[in-house]
């Protein structure tokens, strides 16, 4: 597997976003002095046209996409340098899936998973070109995809179309934080276990980078340990009580233990894992909980790394691990689960029985547009960047509906305050903007709406700052920024993944200051950050009114010379002035969205509930397609709370299956 430093997963995420890997009908910019454009209108969305872009696979492949006003019409695929068998082979079907989707966003084709990556970012490339880069690869109206049957109907395979059958005790489905501590923990537990994964290995999700836990031995050690009541009231309050206590009282009373095999198994590997402490302030608006556990990558950075590290411990107790299946749907006799039928890499169905029961872990369905305008259009406009996992599609969602579990009825999605938009762009009513990563968005530095008005404490946590914004025009709004923000990161002290520098006890942060300043040039070189010798300069780059973000500036200079916020409550160590220039700033409209977090509810063993409230015999549902824990707002200032779930519960239905809990 081939590694990237934190530099280049910063780049990587931020070129994502550019090259059309945003889910399609997600997306929407206009230009801040247009006016809304009508579906269908005239100027279309598309300069028709031919347009050619290549892209590394095996080797150099080359799509040529052919548009009118508004649609893709034609698709040619030079693959002649792909393996025979395998790339070549897929082509007609990935000609197939650009049509039929009007986007790159396809799901490619099983065991082509290289030429099908290189296909989606020539034809995102030919989009980006055809579309002056402005509007998305798939742009539909709201009305469609939000009325649209998510759901659909369960498939049917007839008995013939079996090709062949896998027998085995316990089947988790999904190489994930929850997937991959699900099936380690039945192997442990002497279940003969297999463990299923839609992608190949590098595509695989991979284990979170913080997980979050109450009592590990880290904390008791470092005398931070969280108070677990503290912990479990921390989460039912967040959620407005709908999260099931019983369920986060088992996270708190099993997540140290889990983080402490964790801690055992990555050092196996050579890997630290570490405990996270940060400074205690009196008197701050927003309480944060110390209860992250991070991966210390150093210079390296891969999901996989620590997914591989717990596969090959788990593969010295037997467990076997099978790349490239995709389910298809669940089997049940007497009103069991018994296991599912799936397709391999050679297209053909194969049967896979599970004595003692198969837990899901596939995601949730942040990269499905029909379902995240159906079930969260607020986190749609609320979302610049989609970075969801590529299997994120609610697959194992529909499956467990179709199998008679029920979904939690509130939803939410993880998005942080780390989307820009260019200076001329806004956001638009009930669609999400289209933009790129801006990692030091969630540093509180001042932030202003398009009247150049300050609206809200920036330290609000991640997403808070975007439910503040979506009451402002355009729900647009400008960070801004001096000469000194390095000093001023700094002395924030942001908690989470947002911190830059180490962690009070020496814990590396998820990325340091000094990529984030490269990347920060990239975003000044790509045009999204202005830089201005004087303040007026900046309102007029940033498109803001000069005299009153002048006046705003000026007040806000005063408090933070005064330390004290008298406007807006910020913490007084978090007030930074704006006086030394050059001057910085940026247009942001949505961030950065990485999964939702609401899906099959479940008991507190793991099981899927039915509509009788009653558990499915032999069917577990763990991470983020899993309910009954999150609702409205994600608890960001707990650092890790949804991987640490997913570990956790992960290991207990592992644990579960294996002794037929």
């Amino acid at each position: 597997m081939e590694k990237i430093s934190r530099k280049g997963f910063l780049k990587f995420a931020a070129a994502a976003a550019m090259s059309g890997m945003t889910a399609g009908a997600l997306t929407a910019c206009k230009s801040a002095s247009s006016e809304p454009a009508s579906s269908g209108s005239a100027a279309g969305i598309y300069t028709p046209g031919t347009y050619t872009s290549s892209a590394k696979g095996m080797s150099e492949i080359t799509a040529t996409v052919t548009f009118d006003a508004n649609s893709i019409t034609k698709v040619e695929l030079d693959l002649s340098g792909e393996t025979d068998s395998i790339g070549q082979a897929a082509k007609d079907k990935l000609i197939e899936q650009v049509m039929n989707a009007q986007t790159s966003q396809i799901d490619g084709v099983t065991g082509a998973t290289v030429t099908s990556k290189a296909v989606q970012n020539a034809v995102a490339d030919c989009i980006q070109q055809a579309s002056g880069g402005v509007i998305s690869p798939a742009e539909q109206p709201l009305e469609e995809s939000g009325n649209a049957d998510w759901l659909g109907e369960e498939p049917e395979v007839a008995e013939s179309d079996i090709k062949s059958t896998v027998e085995c005790e316990v089947l988790v489905v999904g190489a994930g934080s929850s997937g991959t501590f699900a099936a380690a923990a039945a192997a442990e537990a002497g279940a003969k276990t297999i463990l299923i994964e839609k992608f190949n290995h590098d595509m695989a999700s991979g284990i979170r980078d913080t997980l979050a836990a109450c009592g590990s031995k880290q904390q008791q050690e470092d005398g931070d340990d969280v108070r677990k009541k503290d912990a479990v009231r921390y989460l039912c309050n967040w959620s407005q009580g709908y999260t099931r206590r019983s369920l986060a009282q088992v996270w708190a009373d099993r997540s140290g233990e889990t983080m402490d095999w964790f801690t055992d198994v990555l050092a196996e590997s050579g890997i630290d894992f570490r405990h996270e402490i940060d400074e205690k302030h009196d008197n701050d608006n927003f309480e944060a909980l110390d209860v992250g556990h991070s991966t210390q990558y150093g210079e390296e950075y891969s999901e996989q790394l620590t997914m591989d590290a717990v596969l090959k411990h788990a593969e010295a107790d037997g467990l076997e691990v099978q790349y490239e299946i995709t389910m298809v749907k669940l089997e049940k006799k007497d009103g069991r689960v018994t296991g599912l039928i799936a397709k391999n890499a050679n297209d053909e169905y194969v049967r896979y029985n599970a004595s003692k029961g198969v837990i899901l872990a596939c995601g949730g369905y942040s990269g499905n547009d029909t379902m995240m305008n159906a079930l969260q259009p607020q986190s749609v406009e609320q979302t610049c960047i989609n970075y969801s996992k590529p299997g994120a599609k609610g697959d194992g969602i529909k499956a467990c509906l179709w199998a008679g579990a029920i979904m939690d009825t509130t939803h939410t999605s993880m998005i942080f305050d780390r989307g820009a938009i260019k200076p001329d762009q806004t956001g638009e009513y009930g669609k999400a903007s289209d933009g790129a990563l801006f990692w030091m968005g969630s540093q509180p530095f001042l932030k202003v709406n398009l009247n150049g008005e300050r609206f809200m404490n920036e330290y609000q946590p991640y997403d808070m700052i975007l439910h503040a914004a979506a009451s402002q025009p355009y729900h647009t709004y400008c960070t801004v920024w001096d000469s000194k923000y390095p000093d001023d990161c700094e002395r924030f002290a942001t908690h989470g993944c947002s911190r830059l520098y180490p962690h009070v006890n020496g814990t590396n942060p998820v990325f340091p200051m000094g990529y984030v300043m490269e990347l920060n040039a990239d975003l000044q070189s790509q045009g999204y950050i202005v830089e201005a010798d004087t303040i007026e300069e900046l309102a007029e780059k940033l498109g803001l009114p000069v005299d009153q973000f002048t006046s705003t500036v000026e007040r806000y200079n005063e408090l933070a010379a005064k330390g004290e916020d008298e406007d807006f409550d910020k913490e007084s160590y978090r007030l930074s002035t704006l006086s030394e220039a050059p001057f910085y700033g940026v247009r942001q409209a949505g961030g950065y969205l990485i999964c939702t977090m609401d899906g099959i509810q479940i008991d507190d063993d793991m099981h899927a509930i039915d509509h009788d409230y009653k558990a499915i015999p032999g069917l577990y549902v763990i991470g983020d397609m899993s309910g009954n824990y999150f609702s409205g707002s994600y608890p960001c200032l707990m650092a890790g709370a949804a991987a640490g779930r997913s570990a956790t519960f992960g290991r207990l239905a592992g644990q579960n299956a294996a002794k037929g809990i």
